[in-house]
């Protein structure tokens, strides 16, 4: 454990003390990924920041054009939104894999994103969403793709002190699938995940957006095979041509989960599947 816990009552409070903190230092929200790796001596920060009670993190809302899910919203609220069900389908298929139910009411989307894993589960279905996040530091906002945050493993683009405030995803009616392997059905760490967004016409897809976890050093998003399904019917056809061609966009790696092969194959099959699995 570090040496000091402090916990702003709102952001104004938050960057009011950072100065005075020590320069080792880091956010802490639900703990799931900071205390495990503190209590496996991976983590050695000196003062850990509590914005689990930040009023400013902590909402769902709505505009007429987007859905914002502020960073500290637990994954269990986020389950059990109606709004978040509706306009955000691949992040709603994914919550039933994220870790145990216990610990869906302490995780959060923003920890999930600001720990920058390769295989997180609710950052894979919010790239294929779309979704935009939005940081602050000390009164200085700015917005980018989401998939733009993440540099490689554990490497985002966050400043020091940066703080994720909420993630916007775009308003437009699509179907959602979040499909995952891992080494039981649920509450393992993906050997590969797929999230697929389509919009569909009749039998046509008009637009859809493939992202992949745990099968490249950041969450990917498959340009090309999004852009090839553009425009073509969806049938077994169109599903097995765009798994062939998802498998030369991965970059995986052997490790104590799985080998590099079987899951370029896996990415094949689970996309296959999606698509096969698309309403």
């Amino acid at each position: 454990m570090p040496e000091i816990i402090v916990k702003p009552s709102d952001l104004k409070e938050l960057w009011e003390m950072l100065p005075g903190l020590p320069a080792a230092r880091r956010y802490l929200a639900g703990g799931t990924d900071i205390v495990t790796a503190d209590n496996a001596g991976a983590e050695s920060s000196e003062c850990w920041i509590d914005i689990s009670g930040l009023p400013e993190l902590a909402a769902i809302k709505e505009t007429a054009g987007a859905l914002f899910i502020g960073s500290g919203v637990k994954i269990s609220e986020i389950e059990n939104s109606k709004a978040a069900r509706k306009w955000c389908p691949a992040l709603a298929a994914a919550i039933p894999h994220f870790a145990s139910p216990s610990l869906r009411n302490m995780a959060t989307l923003g920890g999930n994103a600001a720990n920058g894993s390769p295989c997180a589960d609710g950052v894979c279905a919010l790239v294929a969403e779309g979704a935009y996040v939005l940081l602050a530091l000390k009164g200085k906002k700015r917005r980018l793709p989401l998939r733009e945050l993440f540099l490689g493993p554990k490497r985002t683009a966050l400043k020091k002190d940066e703080l994720i405030l909420a993630f916007e995803i775009p308003k437009r009616p699509h179907a959602g699938v979040y499909l995952k392997l891992g080494p039981r059905a649920y509450f393992g760490i993906s050997k590969a995940a797929v999230a697929l967004t389509a919009e569909l016409s009749g039998g046509t897809i008009k637009r859809a957006v493939v992202a992949l976890g745990s099968v490249a050093p950041v969450p990917l998003l498959a340009v090309k095979t999004s852009a090839w399904l553009a425009g073509r019917q969806l049938s077994p056809q169109t599903a097995a041509a765009a798994a062939a061609m998802v498998k030369a966009e991965v970059s995986p790696i052997t490790d104590t989960r799985s080998e590099a092969q079987y899951r370029r194959e896996m990415c094949g099959v689970l996309l296959e599947r999606a698509l096969g699995g698309l309403r």
